[in-house]
């Protein structure tokens, strides 16, 4: 990520500057405050002049000091699911508020439930989320008990109509808090409608539906009860709602579990992939070393590297056997790491004992990779890319289809690649005496099959490519597929956005 007045990113909207997104941000979560003060008034009337949206009976106080309570605990243990996407329990507290407190009772705790935020001082998260949850628990408040006087109210309604009118209300809201808080997505973090969907709201809307089937049960209870009873008290009505809400403070412990858990799995999925990148980067960094020492190596594997996967695409390989192809080729002769300089760069031929030492970089390159959990395949078939289809090769002396595939094919691609370049002890031969080459010992030290599907290739591909003149090994280690940029960590003080149900 550049610097905030030069980052771009793509919207509907075109090419936006962070600090424009940021600026749209501001002014919408501001929108969203006046909105909310707006709608105080509104239901603040409601409580004084229209009973047939209110619960019927006495207002009970030391039921909302209960929900308040409730409504920040759970907003105090919110659990981040993503970057910048936090999710909570607290949709229980403002429901339950709406049908047992009132509309102007659930906005209050829906504000309140934000007050371990402005503790941390980050004031323009608590406006985001205080406005926006204001708005949705109270326009739901509202909502369902307009849909319930529609069905007749709350004393003669089956409890069928209840539950639909409960149903249909707790979709409201998700409706309704989806609606509010992905613009903010979107312009705090180009999260597109799609993915915040996906991402923040996907994964719990079924915990969030358990926990209203449970809430709608209690409620119906609690309302029976209570218009049974006439007299009943505020705090007796309080310890009925504590009594409803035990079992569904458990549930929401649970869920609070899963979301931890969830949170944790990503996190070592994140370290897995980080591991895996320095693992790759140390090998390349051995890679690198060997250039100095011998600067044949690194461009030889990255030509080795760029024939192979082509060829194994062409085999039709997996997408994942291609991807070990290609950077096994880029490792394939990691080993020579422990090869002595003289025998690396002897200008005559070898004798038996410099033989001996070279060909020990497959066994060093299997060790080196080998040390890594994620690349056993790939320690196997670095191992075996100097087996001879004969089994006259080395080191373990098998042959045919004993020899991993991908280890035929980088076979093929190593041995031309060595023909066509330099070397100390030989200048390099044409393309046509290489081709001529893999084309005599096809059966013998090659596959067939990957000899032609090479030889068909080259003969596609101009002279540059026949002699892998212009690839570079740091270009084709940075297209490796194991070191896919991780996402982005959320900035310090960022503001998060997501589902606060």
């Amino acid at each position: 990520m550049g610097r905030e007045e030069t980052t771009r990113i793509v919207s509907p909207a075109g090419f936006w500057s962070r600090r424009t997104r940021a600026t749209w941000a501001g002014l919408y979560i501001l929108g969203l405050g006046v909105l909310a003060f707006g709608l105080v008034g509104i239901l603040t009337y409601v409580q004084v002049s229209v009973p047939p949206l209110l619960p019927p009976g006495p207002f009970s106080w030391s039921g909302l000091v209960l929900l308040l309570v409730v409504g920040i605990f759970t907003e105090k243990y919110t659990v981040r699911i993503g970057s910048g996407i936090e999710v909570s329990a607290a949709f229980l507290a403002f429901f339950l508020s709406a049908a047992i407190v009132g509309p102007l009772a659930s906005f209050s705790v829906a504000v309140a439930s934000q007050i371990p935020v402005i503790r941390r001082q980050q004031l323009e998260r608590a406006l985001c989320f205080s406005a926006g949850l204001g708005i949705t628990a109270g326009g739901t408040a509202i909502f369902y008990w307009a849909l319930l006087r529609q069905f007749g109210g709350p004393d003669d309604v089956p409890a069928i109509m209840v539950a639909i009118a409960g149903l249909v209300s707790g979709i409201f809201f998700q409706v309704l808090d989806y609606a509010v808080f992905a613009p903010v997505s979107w312009l705090r973090r180009a999260t597109g409608p799609v993915a915040f969907f996906r991402d923040g709201f996907l994964p719990f809307l079924p915990f969030h539906f358990f926990f209203l089937a449970i809430s709608l049960g209690l409620i119906y209870i609690y309302r029976l009860y209570v218009t049974s009873n006439a007299g009943i008290s505020s705090i007796f009505s309080a310890l009925l709602i504590m009594l409803c809400l035990l079992p569904v403070l458990g549930l929401m412990y649970a869920f609070q579990v899963y979301a931890q858990q969830r949170q944790l799995a990503r996190r070592n999925e994140r370290l897995a992939l980080r591991n895996e990148r320095m693992a790759l980067q140390a090998a390349a960094l051995a890679v690198s070393a060997i250039d100095l020492k011998d600067n044949y190596t690194a461009r030889h594997s990255a030509a080795v590297a760029q024939w192979a996967t082509d060829i194994a695409e062409t085999l039709e390989l997996s997408r994942h056997e291609v991807n070990v192809t290609h950077l096994a080729s880029l490792m394939h002769d990691v080993g020579k790491i422990g090869v002595p300089d003289e025998v690396l760069n002897a200008a005559g031929k070898l004798d038996p004992v410099g033989w001996a030492l070279v060909e020990t970089h497959c066994q060093n390159g299997e060790k080196l990779l080998h040390n890594v959990d994620d690349f056993g395949q790939l320690a196997q078939v670095v191992l075996y890319h100097h087996e001879r289809y004969d089994g006259r090769g080395y080191p373990m002396g098998v042959g045919g289809e004993e020899i991993p595939l991908i280890s035929r094919i980088i076979c093929v691609a190593d041995s031309y690649s060595a023909m066509v370049s330099d070397r100390p002890y030989r200048a390099k031969l044409s393309t046509q005496v290489a081709k001529s080459e893999l084309v005599a010992n096809k059966g013998t030290q090659f596959d067939p099959r990957v000899v032609d599907t090479f030889l068909a290739l080259l003969e596609q591909h101009d002279d540059d490519y026949q002699r892998g003149e212009h690839v570079d090994f740091n270009v084709e280690f940075q297209k490796v597929k194991f070191l896919r940029e991780l996402p982005p960590e959320p900035e310090e003080g960022e503001l998060p956005v997501g589902a606060a149900a």
